[in-house]
C-alpha cells in the first residue's frame, strides 16, 4: 500500500468524531485550505545570503510536498510569507484581515518574530507550528503552540526512555564530562527517562575519576550513554570500545569532529533527531522526484520540509482545524524522523528522535537489534 495513504487511513481510523461531524459541515476532504508559510527568505537583502540558501531549500520540499498532496485531493491555498527576519515586518503581514482566516500557519523561525505569531494565532484559535526551533509559549495563551523540536530536557527525558525499551537486557552508565553530575540537565533527564521505562538504576559518572568498570555488575550488557558532544568525549566513548558486552552511545556532532579518525567510530551507536536511511523505499523515491524536478541531491532542509508540510496538512485534511488534539501520544514514521507529540501545558512537542549506529562508512537504524 501507498504509504501517503496507509497515513491517511491511520490519521481517519482514529477520527471518528469526524465522520459525526460529516454532517454538520464539509468533509476535510471536500475543504479548500488556507495554509501560510512564514519564512525569513531575506529577499533584496544580500547580506542574508546563507538564511536565504536554506529557506530556498527548504521551500523545495514544500513544493515537493505540495504536488503528492494534491494527488491525494486536498484542496489548498498556500500563502508564502518573507518575514525578512523582522518582527516589524510580520505585524504588518499579520495586519492583513485575510490572515484571520488561516487554517494552518507553519513558521516563522526566531523568536521575536514567533512571538508576534503566537499572539495573533492565541486570538483566532489558529493552528501554529515552529518548524525547526524549539519555542517556550511565551505568551501565556490559552492555544497551544505546536514545536516540531523538543526541549533539551525532553529530548534526554526520551532518549532514555526508548534507550531502556530499545536495549531492554542493559545496565546503563551516564558519562557527564562538565563536572555537573546529578544536576546536569542531560545526564539527569536521560537517567529520569531509562530509569521510569526501563526499572533499572542508572548512575552519571564524570569519566575520570570514577569509570563504568567501577559500576559495572560484571554480568549484564552495558550501555554507557555520553551527553558530552566534544573530541574528550568522543575520545574517552572510543577508549570504551574495548569492552565487548559494552555499548557506547554519543551525540550525533561526534560525527563532525575535525579530523576524526572514522574507522575508530565502527559500532559506535548516536542519537540524534534527524537520521536518513539511505535503503528507505520513500528515501528513495524522494531523491528521484528531487533529481526530476531540481537536480542533484536533496538536502537537509529539503527532506526536513518535505516531512513536516507533508504530516500538517495530511492532519488538517483529516482532521480539520482541531488536528492537534489527534496527533499526541502517537508514533507517526517519516523520512528523517518520527514524530511522536507529547502535550506539556498548551505547548505541544516532538519527542522523536533517532538511534543509528555506523559501521564502515554506512549508517543503520539501530533499535530492532535489542
Amino acid at each position: 500500500m501507498n504509504k501517503l495513504l496507509s497515513l491517511i487511513l491511520t490519521f481517519l481510523s482514529l477520527s471518528t468524531a469526524l465522520q459525526a461531524a460529516a454532517k454538520a459541515k464539509p468533509l476535510p476532504f471536500e475543504k479548500e485550505y488556507r495554509v501560510v508559510l512564514m519564512l525569513p527568505f531575506c529577499i533584496g537583502m544580500p547580506e542574508e545570503t546563507k538564511k536565504r540558501e536554506v529557506m530556498a531549500q527548504y521551500y523545495e520540499g514544500v513544493e515537493m510536498a505540495i504536488k503528492e498532496l494534491e494527488a491525494m485531493g486536498m484542496k489548498m491555498n498556500l500563502i508564502v510569507l518573507d518575514t525578512r527576519q523582522d518582527s516589524l515586518e510580520v505585524i504588518r503581514l499579520l495586519s492583513d484581515p485575510e490572515m484571520q482566516k488561516s487554517d494552518l500557519i507553519i513558521g516563522p523561525v526566531y523568536d521575536n518574530e514567533l512571538v508576534e505569531v503566537e499572539k495573533f494565532c492565541a486570538t483566532y484559535k489558529i493552528p501554529l507550528v515552529s518548524p525547526l526551533r524549539y519555542v517556550p509559549n511565551t505568551f501565556g495563551a490559552d492555544f497551544p503552540l505546536i514545536n516540531c523540536n523538543p526541549a533539551d530536557s525532553l529530548l534526554y527525558f526520551y532518549t532514555g526512555k526508548n534507550a531502556a525499551t530499545g536495549f531492554k537486557n542493559f545496565q546503563a552508565i551516564v558519562v557527564d564530562e562538565t563536572g555537573l553530575g546529578i544536576s546536569a540537565s542531560g545526564a539527569r533527564n536521560f537517567k529520569k527517562g531509562f530509569e521510569a521505562a526501563g526499572g533499572k538504576s542508572v548512575k552519571i559518572i564524570d569519566g575520570k575519576s570514577q569509570t563504568p568498570s567501577m559500576f559495572w555488575n560484571g554480568k549484564d550488557s552495558l550501555l554507557i550513554f555520553y551527553t558530552g558532544k566534544s573530541a574528550s568525549c568522543s575520545n574517552n566513548g572510543i577508549s570504551n570500545k574495548t569492552n565487548g558486552m559494552w555499548l557506547i552511545m554519543g551525540p550525533a556532532e561526534w560525527l563532525n569532529i575535525d579530523r576524526m579518525n572514522y574507522n575508530s567510530l565502527n559500532g559506535i551507536y548516536f542519537y540524534d533527531s534527524y537520521f536518513i536511511n539511505n535503503s528507505d523505499s520513500s528515501y528513495k523515491v524522494l531523491r528521484k522526484n528531487y533529481r526530476e524536478n531540481y537536480g542533484g541531491e536533496p538536502d537537509r532542509y529539503t527532506i526536513i520540509a518535505y516531512d513536516q508540510f507533508q504530516f500538517f496538512c495530511l492532519a488538517l485534511m483529516c482532521w480539520d482545524s482541531e488536528f492537534y488534539n489527534k496527533i499526541t501520544e502517537k508514533e507517526f514514521d517519516y523520512t528523517h524522523r518520527t514524530f511522536q507529540f507529547v502535550k506539556r501545558g498548551n505547548l505541544i512537542e516532538n519527542a522523536g528522535l533517532n538511534f543509528f549506529y555506523y559501521d564502515n562508512y554506512n549508517f543503520y537504524r539501530a533499535n530492532w537489534r535489542y
